[in-house]
């Protein structure tokens, strides 16, 4: 008698699985899809800026081409939507992602996070609104304080954006107490201990920025109050403002501790070491912010010290980082058959996109780094603040380290969540590598511009006093710009081709860690302490700030005004 084979019976998947990939494919699917709808808008504002700044290529775009005249409204443009949405969607998307793929349970009270995410997309919607409605008068960039006083609409979708990336925090605060509960005395894995830490920075220094939007800036923009004080708009900005870098780095960290070293053939070097730099970047990142105010006169030369020697201190948990993930990547070259200096750069898997893009991502941070300790000692920053040297410092790190970083995420989260492979390898590959040559020239372009004298934010088209070799400089940060140009064309190649065109199944494993292998002291989930110290820093550093600009004798007189320089009353 002839055996029949019998095949074995699914196993069947259980219900918190089932509600992760529904919640993977719906909710982190319409925060990646928003991020890139933002990243579609500002993005290509950049060439804009660019080719207006310089000399050789203002002639010929300026008057011809309309929309090139808008310089100040396409600078507001390209930072709202990158600095502000692009990375706050992403991020929030990128953060449920892991907590639940790590913690093996879905977010706590999804609902909530739809309600967070209406929120969020309504006021990109009312930014979006508001900029192609009145681009005149909301033209006052993203580190908007004031006089510069922009329609009430702007400030709402500001406020929207704040508001429901609280309710992601307190989701993602929710579900991880829920999982200590079921797991009391162990250490969580370490990409949820840095979203934690990212959460409770951002919910912290977001506080600043909250303050000013809801008691100065849309009051005075509904004709609420006749005079405000920008000395005070400035410290409340940048009490935010500085520690929106790291909100923006710890998910790329996210990234290079607990996923390229699988990625790149490897394992991280140390765990607890990771865990340190986090807790360092919590503590350090927030009491710094006056280092963008050197110049302010309201603002003793004591408080500037105290934030001077902060700023170099939070510079620490990036060395470690750096030690660490080099390690790690040592591990890897090694594992690959490098040896060696020269080994270990050729060895690595830059064939791989997921795995190059963060490589170039690292490298253009590295710059970065670098000018960015410059700008933390006051003598240097009082010659190089108001120059174009800091948005070449600005483009290498969040440009590069961050953006790359979250594009090679892109490469292997969007094929999951769309469940078919990426559409071109070739094309994700030379994307990365055009990125890595346009930014390199545009960074280094406009430092050198700087130097030689080319303001930060001044419309350069018709300006006079720009002197031969800053023009000259100027005009290759517009190469630069159309190399970007030409990377920015790739990847919404690959964006639109996976998402509509591709048809080979998925081979994408999550990197996604769901044990600590590497025991780490209690201390570092003591959260209470680590809030504390938070607090102490801040009244250390910031208190004094805040006691020298609150003059209520001779502040709060200045009357708000448009970008046009008509006052609102």
């Amino acid at each position: 008698m002839q055996a029949t084979h019998v095949r074995p019976a699914p196993v069947p998947v259980s219900f918190p699985a089932l509600d992760m990939l529904r919640s993977e494919r719906n909710l982190v699917g319409v925060h990646i899809a928003s991020a890139l709808i933002a990243l579609t808008v500002g993005i290509f504002m950049g060439p804009f800026q660019a080719f207006h700044r310089a000399p050789a290529f203002a002639k010929t775009f300026i008057g011809q081409i309309p929309v090139f005249s808008y310089y100040y409204q396409a600078v507001t443009v390209h930072g709202v939507m990158l600095a502000l949405f692009f990375t706050t969607l992403f991020i929030v998307g990128f953060s449920y992602y892991v907590v639940q793929r790590s913690l093996q349970r879905p977010i706590k009270g999804v609902r909530f996070a739809w309600v967070a995410f209406a929120l969020m997309l309504i006021g990109l919607a009312l930014l979006v609104f508001s900029l192609a409605n009145d681009v005149q008068r909301s033209a006052v960039l993203y580190t908007f304080y004031p006089p510069m006083i922009a329609p009430a609409v702007f400030y709402i979708g500001l406020v929207l954006l704040v508001v429901g990336s609280w309710i992601a925090a307190f989701l993602v605060f929710w579900t991880y107490n829920s999982w200590r509960k079921d797991h009391p005395g162990e250490r969580v894995p370490l990409a949820v201990f840095a979203i934690i830490v990212n959460f409770l920075m951002w919910f912290i220094s977001s506080l600043g920025v909250a303050v000013e939007v809801l008691f100065m800036l849309l009051p005075a923009s509904l004709g609420w109050i006749q005079t405000t004080d920008p000395q005070v708009a400035r410290a409340l900005f940048w009490f935010f403002g500085h520690p929106l870098v790291y909100f923006w780095l710890i998910p790329a960290y996210v990234s290079w501790y607990t996923m390229l070293p699988k990625q790149a053939g490897g394992r991280l070097f140390s765990d607890p070491l990771a865990r340190v730099a986090f807790i360092m970047l919590l503590l350090f990142s927030i009491p710094v912010g006056v280092h963008h105010m050197y110049a302010d006169p309201g603002v003793s030369q004591v408080a500037k010290f105290v934030h001077a020697f902060l700023t170099f201190t939070v510079a620490v948990p990036s060395f470690m980082t750096a030690f660490n993930i080099g390690a790690s990547l040592e591990i890897a070259s090694r594992n690959n058959g490098g040896r060696g200096i020269v080994g270990f750069f050729l060895k690595q898997r830059w064939n791989d996109p997921v795995v190059a893009a963060q490589l170039v991502g690292m490298l253009l941070f590295l710059a970065g780094g670098i000018t960015g300790l410059m700008n933390a000692s006051a003598q240097i920053n009082i010659t190089l603040h108001n120059t174009s040297w800091v948005p070449g410092h600005f483009h290498t790190t969040l440009g590069g380290g961050v953006t790359m970083t979250f594009f090679g995420i892109l490469y292997w989260l969007l094929p999951m969540l769309r469940g078919r492979a990426l559409f071109s390898k070739k094309a994700a590959l030379a994307q990365a590598f055009t990125w890595l040559v346009g930014m390199a020239l545009f960074g280094f372009s406009m430092g050198e511009a700087g130097l030689n004298g080319a303001p930060r934010r001044a419309d350069l088209a018709a300006a006079p006093y720009i002197s031969t070799e800053a023009g000259m400089w100027l005009n290759g940060a517009a190469i630069g710009g159309m190399i970007l140009l030409v990377s920015v064309v790739l990847l919404f190649v690959n964006i639109i081709g996976t998402l509509f065109f591709s048809n080979k199944p998925v081979e994408v494993e999550a990197p996604i860690q769901t044990k600590v292998e590497e025991p780490s002291p209690a201390i570092f989930e003591r959260w209470r302490v680590w809030i504390a110290i938070v607090v102490v820093l801040c009244l250390f550093a910031w208190g004094p700030v805040f006691a020298e600009v609150l003059d209520f004798n001779a502040g709060f007189n200045a009357i708000p005004y448009t970008t046009s320089g008509a006052p609102l009353r």
